[in-house]
């Protein structure tokens, strides 16, 4: 047994002191469940906690989304314990990188780069990223997409940098539903997923494959 006296009400603890009780909890006098946890285990609860944290968001509830960021935290420290213990890297190193990161694609504020608004300080964003991750050629940046994100946030990033990099000549444009509504779009989307049902079709690994397909062309594309 572990002894660790509470703190009162009054008191807050601090990111080491939550860091160090998870490290308790992995430790042979820890929890049985968090000693066998692994990082394809903790993939669900990943998952689960970020979209808590953003029903939360959508909820407005300020109480809710200061507990649902404390379990996103806590799946960010225990990864980072586990990669620790396999001598890969540390929770320092989690925060170095991503303040590196922070600081190269902001240039438009810690450098000498003028944006005027949100969408040009975007622009720089992803073009810093590029740079960042050495990336020449639209085919590069479409396959970083992760492929596990859901199929629809997926097709919209890709068809997103596509667009954006002026190679949508080869590409299916759906003219026809230009300057649609959100309603109209909801209701189309909707209706395809109707069809899907009654075609005996998963949707969501149709788009998945289809945007694969559309990938390949980009890639076709360049190489021609």
């Amino acid at each position: 047994m572990i002894q660790m006296e509470p703190k009162k009400k009054n008191e807050k603890y601090s990111l080491q002191e939550l860091y160090h009780i998870i490290e308790l909890l992995r430790s042979p006098e820890g929890c049985p469940w968090d000693r066998v946890q692994t990082h394809e285990t903790l993939i669900k609860p990943m998952i689960e906690e970020a979209y808590e944290a953003v029903d939360a968001i959508k909820k407005n509830s300020t109480e809710k989304l200061c507990e649902e960021l404390g379990d996103v935290l806590l799946q960010v420290i225990f990864h980072s314990i586990l990669a620790k213990e396999e001598g890969k890297f540390e929770f320092e190193d989690v925060t170095d990188r991503c303040a590196r990161k922070m600081l190269f694609r902001h240039t438009h504020v810690f450098g000498n780069v003028e944006v005027e608004n949100a969408s040009e300080a975007l622009d720089n964003w992803e073009s810093r990223k590029l740079t960042e991750k050495g990336f020449s050629s639209l085919k590069q940046d479409l396959e970083d997409i992760p492929s596990v994100f859901p199929a629809l946030m997926r097709a919209q990033k890709v068809a997103k940098k596509i667009r954006k990099a002026g190679k949508s000549e080869n590409i299916p444009s759906g003219e026809e539903f230009e300057n649609a509504t959100e309603e109209e779009i909801g209701e189309l989307l909707y209706a395809l997923c109707q069809v899907a049902d009654k075609s005996d079709i998963d949707a969501e690994v149709a788009l998945s494959k289809y945007a694969d397909k559309i990938i390949n062309a980009v890639e076709n594309e360049n190489e021609n």
